[in-house]
């Protein structure tokens, strides 16, 4: 008996020791209007206060009751990032630097920890939205705005109605988590209001995003493009910014079903306008992202927060089992 003792315990004390595979949590969150010019659309208001009756545009012309209605709209956001708990979560339209630290820092008093954090220069006057990146892991390659013009046609059928566009919202930045660095854009494309000309402008904003992360696919790198891209899945600017029209390596879009559990096949949605729902925000990997994740390691679920005043889009969340 005593043998037999020493033989298991011997057995037990050889045998690999289990592992566990790391995860990483990456969520994209778009914020609606978070940023103080524009806060009053939160609360029903028009885009231009000019349009607001006499009355409102007095009250909001109050920069403390603007200020304190900012705070308002930035706990109710704050709660929606902190019931996600992702390791990085990008923002869409938040503000400036100001603005985001006081997102922060209600985030924070939840007790919501993200030591790291990102701020994009946005170019963008009229709507004063900026992008913005939380992390809980160190930031590096800080990249504020991504450079590069591209031409369009404002008219599809008028060669003469050409113009030109950059990328006014969005930032990359490298997140080193568990030995291994994460190339991560965060990017607000063109609206989709606008017709033609918007549509053609934000495929343009996609051929800059492609054309600057490529290289960085072409060396093995783990890129991951993340934002409100205003186009739905199979969309052109969707096409464009994963490369599905050109001949190099696609980004893979995490939006399909194999990544969502059966019974949540429904919630595949980020956004709804006129009763019709939508998946406009996106968390897109390059092939070497998949290759550093586990089989099946791969799951991407959206959040119902049910909270009008933090925004109208769900967030997209994404998880990922690392390899050892």
């Amino acid at each position: 008996m005593k043998r037999l003792v020493l033989l298991c315990l011997a057995i037990i004390l050889l045998a690999p020791a289990p592992s566990f595979a790391a995860t990483l949590t990456i969520a994209t969150f778009n914020c609606e209007f978070l940023t103080r010019p524009k806060v009053h659309m939160k609360f029903g208001l028009p885009f231009r206060m000019t349009d607001a009756s006499p009355e409102q545009q007095r009250e909001w012309e109050d920069m403390a009751f603007r200020d304190q209605k900012f705070q308002e709209a930035a706990q109710a956001v704050a709660q929606v990032i902190h019931s996600i708990n992702a390791d990085v979560i990008t923002l869409t339209e938040v503000g400036n630097t100001t603005d985001v630290q006081a997102l922060r820092a209600e985030v924070a008093a939840l007790g919501g920890d993200y030591p790291h954090v990102a701020i994009g220069d946005s170019s963008d006057t009229t709507t004063r939205q900026n992008v913005a990146v939380f992390s809980k892991f160190p930031l590096s390659e800080l990249l504020r705005r991504i450079p590069g013009r591209e031409h369009y046609l404002e008219e599809l059928d008028d060669p003469d109605s050409e113009d030109d566009t950059g990328v006014s919202k969005g930032l990359r930045a490298t997140v080193t988590a568990y030995g291994q660095e994460f190339l991560i854009y965060t990017v607000h494309l063109a609206s989709e209001a606008g017709g033609h000309e918007k549509d053609a402008q934000r495929i343009a904003q996609a051929s800059i995003i492609r054309r600057h992360y490529l290289p960085e696919v072409k060396q093995g790198r783990l890129v991951i493009v993340t934002g409100d891209l205003n186009d739905r899945r199979g969309e052109p600017a969707i096409h464009r910014i994963r490369g599905l029209d050109d001949i190099h390596e696609d980004l893979i879009q995490t939006g399909q079903v194999n990544y969502f559990d059966d019974d949540k096949l429904g919630t595949r949605w980020t956004y709804e306008y006129r009763g019709e729902r939508n998946q406009i925000d996106h968390i897109l990997l390059s092939p070497a992202v998949k290759h550093a994740t586990l089989r099946s390691g791969i799951h991407a679920r959206t959040v119902d927060h049910g909270n009008a005043l933090a925004s109208d889009h769900r967030p997209f969340v994404l998880t990922l089992k690392l390899r050892d």
